[in-house]
């Protein structure tokens, strides 16, 4: 690519009237493209070559036409895309100097009065290495936000898997062994005392039951959660319980980072389940908004409240544990209020 802007300006040289003036045109013209194409594949010896094109590109302009340094876009564009930032300040002053003294030597040697047409073509290509570093620049954080992004995604589904084994330990685990005691105990009584050995084997049935739906809610769980399904599933749930819910939306969802949406549907999901086994609560509101930099997720309740120690979340359930170990990992802070009036849940993270 770097190559293919070579093919119109050699295309250009080739045409005539073939005097000694398109005789030396020509001749520095391939110096400055074989200085540029070294430029770019000997980084040994890059700097040496970018002043070899701007010494050429200095000298056609002072001997016949400061248009001639629309040439040194060359050399500004190899400072802005391969050198580091302090040379590349330090190369684009040195570029600036070879083209003032350029113009000074053109209307210098002609005689010339100075003219300025020229003005927008030197500040072009002054400033073209500060704008070619800037898009280099933006194509490295795209590059590292992508690598960051794919990271955050693998660190959550690890915590899911955590979180889901940790789970199927607790409940299923527990159930499981509760069945084997049920069913021992059966065998013991199916001789001795038949009836209470049905009422048993009655209750492993029950037993069983919960394991399944037990199995059924991790596998719901694992699949994607979108904070706007979430919010419709908070008010069906709350419909349910008869609960008032409320709940406003004062941004487009769909300007949200998908790894974002995730763990606010997860977060949401979380306080949503606090509130229906925990709270005793009458209403609930629900507010997403946008701030400077931010979005902000709140989760507000009349119920009994809990007592707050100063804000830590050690002394909580796995849950909200769960809740900051997924904020954490896009940056984000949860801040909890409550008191016998109430609790309100505030949930922030930055805007990526």
């Amino acid at each position: 690519m770097l190559l293919i802007m070579l093919i119109l300006p050699a295309i250009y040289q080739l045409i005539g009237p073939y005097d000694q003036s398109w005789a030396v045109h020509l001749t520095s013209f391939i110096v400055l493209s074989v200085c540029y194409w070294q430029s770019i594949t000997q980084p040994r010896f890059r700097k040496a070559f970018i002043i070899l094109q701007l010494l050429t590109v200095s000298l056609i302009g002072a001997l016949y036409s400061p248009w001639n340094l629309a040439f040194a876009f060359y050399p500004g564009l190899i400072i802005g895309l391969f050198l580091p930032e302090h040379y590349t300040r330090r190369y684009t002053g040195l570029m600036g100097l070879c083209l003032l003294v350029s113009l000074t030597a053109f209307f210098t040697l002609h005689e010339n009065s100075w003219h300025f047409y020229w003005l927008p073509i030197v500040i072009t290509i002054v400033t073209l290495p500060f704008v070619v570093r800037m898009y280099r620049k933006s194509l490295v954080i795209n590059q590292e936000l992508k690598v960051a992004n794919e990271e955050i995604t693998r660190l959550i589904k690890n915590e899911e898997r955590q979180r889901i084994s940790r789970d199927l330990h607790d409940s299923v685990g527990h159930t499981l062994s509760l069945i084997t005691l049920k069913s021992e105990l059966m065998e013991r009584l199916i001789r001795d005392n038949p009836e209470e050995a049905i009422e048993e084997a009655k209750a492993i049935q029950d037993i069983s039951r919960s394991v399944l739906l037990q199995i059924r809610k991790l596998i719901s769980d694992m699949q994607a959660v979108d904070i706007e399904e979430e919010l419709k599933h908070a008010e069906e749930v709350f419909d349910w319980a008869k609960i008032s819910f409320h709940y406003e939306v004062r941004f487009e969802i769909d300007e949200v980072s998908p790894i974002t949406r995730n763990i606010l549907g997860m977060c949401l999901r979380e306080c949503i389940t606090n509130v229906l086994k925990h709270s005793g609560a009458k209403n609930c509101t629900v507010a997403l908004r946008a701030n400077a930099g931010k979005y902000v997720l709140s989760v507000e309740d009349n119920g009994r409240g809990f007592t707050l120690n100063n804000n830590e979340l050690q002394d909580f359930g796995n849950g909200l544990h769960g809740m900051k170990e997924r904020l954490l990992l896009i940056g984000g802070k949860i801040h909890i209020d409550s008191n016998s009036e109430g609790t309100k849940v505030a949930i922030t993270v930055p805007k990526i």
